[in-house]
C-alpha cells in the first residue's frame, strides 16, 4: 500500500527520448511520488496522424523508463484539439481515484495557468467581446483566445502561444472546472523543442521521426533516446512495425476523401464553416500529406486541425459521436501495462476507479462505451494497415504488457 503520493503524465511517447525520461524523473522529485501513472495516446495522435509506433511498444518504453502503470486515451480523445485532449486526460488521471499529482512540462512553471483557467470558466464579459471580434475577423478560436486572454491578463497571451503551454492551460482549466483534487507539479522543459534538431543529449520527438524516415537510426538519433527504448525502437523497425513513411496513409486518405466528396466530408467531426469543400477540393491536386496540409492551411484553419479533421474522416468519427464524447468524456480506463509497483496500484483502483478497468476495449451493443471502444478498433486496424508487417487482429489479440 503506498503511503505517499502517485504522480500522473499525460504523454505521447512518439518515441519516448531523453526529454521524457528527464521529466519522469523530475515528475517524481518534486511530487515526492511513489509510482507513476502514464495516461497515453493511442494509434492516432494530437497533432493529426498516425502514431509512429504502437500503443503498446511505446507503453513498454514508458515502463522501462520509470513509469509504473500505463492506460490508454481512446483514439477519440488522442487525436482531437488540445481541450477535447486534455479534458478527457485529466478525467483519466481523476477517474483512477488513486493519481494525486499531475505533472507536465513548461516552458515557464511559473505561469499564472489557475488565474488563467479562471477567466477562462467565468467568461467575463470584456472576455467574450474580445473574443467574438478577433473571431469574426477571421482569427482561429486560439488565436482570439490568446488575444482576448492578453487584454484580461497582461503576459497571458504569450503562455498561451506555446503548444507545451497551451497542453498545460487545458490540464489546469479542467482541474478547476471540475474540481478535481489533483495537485499540479510543473517541470520546466529542458533540451530543444518539439521538432527541434539535437542539442546535447535532446531532441524533439518530431526531429527523431523525421531522422529515422530520412535516414534510419544514425548516431545523433541513438544520442537522444534512453538505450532501451533505442533498442525498443531497432527491433519495431526491423519487424516492420514502425509508420517509416506517410505516402501509404495519404493515398488511403486521399481515396476517402475524393469517395466521401464534401456532402459525406461534412458528417465527420469538427468538420465546420465549409472546411469539408477545403479538404476535398485539396485532396484532388495534392501529392502528398505534406502538401494538402500546406494547401489547406490558413489563419481561420491551422494545420493541426486540418490533419485531425482528415483524421477523423478516415477512421470515420462522425459529428454525433464527437458530441456525445465531448460531453461524456472517457468511459472507461484501459490498462496498457504495468510493472510490479504498478500492479500495486491496480489494485487499489478496484476499489478507488470512478470507472470501469479493463484489459481489452469492450461495452454492450448499443452503449457508449461501445461506441468508443468500435471506434478504438477500427482505429488501430488502420493504424495496423499502414506498416510493412501489419496484425490485423492486434486490438483483440494483444493484452496487456506485465514487467514484474
Amino acid at each position: 500500500m503506498f503511503k505517499k503520493n502517485i504522480v500522473g503524465i499525460i504523454a505521447e511517447y512518439n518515441p519516448i527520448h531523453n526529454g521524457h525520461l528527464y521529466h519522469i524523473n523530475r515528475s517524481l522529485e518534486t511530487s515526492g511520488a511513489d509510482a507513476v501513472v502514464v495516461v497515453l495516446s493511442s494509434s492516432f495522435v494530437q497533432r493529426g496522424e498516425p502514431a509512429f509506433l504502437d500503443k503498446w511498444s511505446r507503453a513498454e518504453m514508458a515502463l522501462h523508463s520509470g513509469a509504473d502503470l500505463v492506460i490508454e486515451l481512446p483514439t477519440a480523445f488522442s487525436c482531437h484539439n488540445a481541450g477535447v485532449f486534455g479534458s478527457a486526460a485529466v478525467d483519466l488521471m481523476a477517474m483512477t481515484g488513486i493519481v494525486t499529482h499531475l505533472s507536465f512540462g513548461m516552458e515557464d512553471p511559473d505561469a499564472p495557468l489557475e488565474a488563467i483557467a479562471r477567466i477562462l470558466v467565468e467568461e467575463p464579459s470584456p472576455f467574450r467581446k474580445i473574443l467574438r471580434e478577433r473571431l469574426d475577423s477571421g482569427f482561429s478560436y486560439a488565436e482570439a483566445r490568446t488575444a482576448a486572454m492578453e487584454q484580461m491578463l497582461p503576459g497571458a497571451g504569450a503562455i498561451l502561444s506555446s503548444p507545451n503551454n497551451i497542453l498545460a492551460q487545458e490540464y489546469v482549466l479542467r482541474i478547476v472546472e471540475r474540481g478535481y483534487p489533483l495537485e499540479t507539479t510543473p517541470v520546466k522543459r529542458t533540451g530543444t523543442g518539439y521538432h527541434s534538431g539535437p542539442s546535447g543529449s535532446f531532441a524533439g520527438a518530431g526531429w527523431i521521426r523525421g531522422a529515422v524516415r530520412a535516414e534510419g537510426i544514425t548516431d545523433p538519433v541513438a544520442k537522444v533516446m534512453p538505450p532501451h527504448a533505442l533498442s525498443s525502437l531497432r527491433e519495431e523497425i526491423s519487424r516492420g512495425r514502425c509508420v517509416l513513411s506517410l505516402d501509404l496513409f495519404w493515398r488511403i486518405l486521399r481515396a476517402v476523401l475524393l469517395r466521401e466528396g464534401p456532402s459525406g466530408i461534412s458528417k465527420y467531426a469538427e468538420m465546420r464553416e465549409g472546411i469539408e469543400n477545403l479538404l476535398w477540393a485539396n485532396a484532388v491536386k495534392a501529392q502528398s500529406f505534406e502538401e494538402f496540409t500546406n494547401l489547406c492551411t490558413s489563419r481561420r484553419y491551422p494545420g493541426s486541425r486540418i490533419r485531425r479533421s482528415a483524421c477523423h474522416s478516415l477512421i470515420g468519427y462522425e459529428h454525433q459521436a464527437n458530441r456525445k464524447a465531448q460531453r461524456l468524456g472517457p468511459p472507461y480506463i484501459r490498462v496498457l501495462g504495468w510493472d510490479a509497483k504498478g500492479q500495486e496500484v491496480l489494485k487499489m483502483m478496484k476499489t478507488s476507479s470512478k470507472l470501469p478497468v479493463l484489459f481489452r476495449p469492450k461495452g454492450r451493443p448499443g452503449t457508449y462505451q461501445r461506441m468508443i471502444a468500435d471506434l478504438e478498433y477500427r482505429a488501430t486496424a488502420l493504424w495496423e494497415s499502414l506498416v510493412p508487417n501489419p496484425e490485423p487482429l492486434s486490438e483483440s489479440k494483444k493484452g496487456p504488457l506485465r514487467l514484474v
